[in-house]
């Protein structure tokens, strides 16, 4: 049985002056840090200078509006008399959706897929520090493509969708075959004897423990439930954590890249199958990218893995699914309302618990 996490007390914790102190620190440090375009070129420019050892120039610096955590930039690099080269920098902002950030898991799944049938960028450099900015960021090479918004996937047609889907199925079982042993992965295997996807788990049901505005007893009450009754894997996998459509780049009708690494993590395959299935992620369709039925995906997911899906198993998580999603949500609320973090996507998410709480509850009755 898995350990008891007393997730319900932690609401209960009351703050103390160290703690009030601490998060005074805290905002000051967050607003001393300034993103205007003339702050971080000139960052940049002394990063890349001291990485690359010559002095590099910057063009066309460009901030993205997508995603809902990290910053992202696009940028040209010209390092002395060199051609300039298309770059990515992300940034971990101190207030935003999943604050306190590290590069680490993102820089240890791009070093580790380089060079596999798993498509990402490739790194270029990293800071965890966060010397120049002030916050941890990382630099990638930029990769051709499009993100592929799955509630405009009615534009195209069957066929487009049903070849992409096909793709993103046999990457994910790439990923899920893959030996994470031996690689800068395997730093994230819990030495302690601690399940890794119990670790994982445990980490969300924290998240929903820290102190908000807004109480659901049935995610204390679900919470609990997940930890004591999680499934053993089938075999332990590196697991993306956010692997959907939507999360990787498209061109010419052939996936470039698979995005956004940042709660990879190794545990069991069936999370990020439950994952990609919820139909939030679908265009409200419960086939993958509306068009591939469920029992094909599977069928599809085992044949390209070599896992064999239990029902049971990924029952569950389709239930945790719905469990991350919500903590995801109230992290986005607390990230805009209590961290001041500017995005107004997130300031509508808490409009959105009621139902992802309705979900659950349905989701761990079929579980149990």
């Amino acid at each position: 049985m898995a350990r008891v996490y007393e997730v319900g007390e932690l609401m209960q914790v009351a703050v103390t002056q160290k703690e009030r102190t601490a998060q005074s620190t805290q905002d000051s440090a967050r607003a001393a840090i300034v993103f205007d375009e003339p702050t971080v070129l000139s960052a940049l420019e002394r990063h890349l200078r001291q990485e690359l050892g010559s002095e590099v120039e910057i063009e066309g610096l460009e901030r993205k509006s997508s995603g809902f955590s990290w910053i992202t930039y696009s940028f040209g690099a010209r390092a002395g008399a060199g051609a300039s080269r298309r770059l990515i920098l992300r940034v971990g902002p101190p207030n935003g959706l999943f604050a306190p950030y590290s590069v680490l898991p993102q820089v240890h799944a791009l070093q580790s897929l380089n060079g596999t049938q798993v498509p990402v960028p490739g790194l270029v450099s990293f800071d965890q520090e966060g010397t120049a900015l002030g916050c941890p960021f990382f630099v990638c090479e930029h990769v051709e493509g499009d993100v592929p918004a799955p509630w405009a996937g009615s534009k195209l047609s069957e066929e487009h969708r049903r070849d992409i889907a096909g793709q993103f199925i046999s990457i994910l079982g790439e990923l899920h075959r893959l030996d994470w042993r031996g690689t800068e992965l395997a730093s994230l295997h819990a030495e302690s004897g601690e399940r890794d996807e119990v670790r994982a788990i445990a980490g969300w049901c924290a998240s929903l423990a820290r102190p908000t505005a807004r109480y659901y007893p049935l995610l204390d009450w679900g919470g609990r439930w997940l930890l004591d009754n999680c499934p053993s894997p089938p075999r332990r996998t590196i697991v993306h954590g956010d692997y959907r459509i939507g999360n990787f780049l498209e061109r010419e009708q052939r996936i470039t890249a698979i995005l956004d690494w940042e709660l990879v993590h190794l545990g069991d395959p069936h999370e990020d199958l439950a994952w990609a299935l919820m139909p939030t992620f679908n265009g409200r369709s419960r086939k993958l990218y509306g068009v591939v039925e469920r029992n094909e995906v599977i069928e599809r997911y085992q044949r390209a893995s070599g896992v064999q899906i239990s029902e049971k198993s990924l029952a569950y998580y389709e239930a945790f699914a719905l469990y991350q999603a919500a903590a995801i949500q109230m992290r986005a609320v607390r990230a805009f309302e209590v961290d001041k973090f500017n995005d107004m996507r997130m300031a509508v998410m808490a409009s959105q618990m009621a139902s992802i709480v309705r979900a659950f509850d349905r989701a761990l009755e079929a579980a149990v």
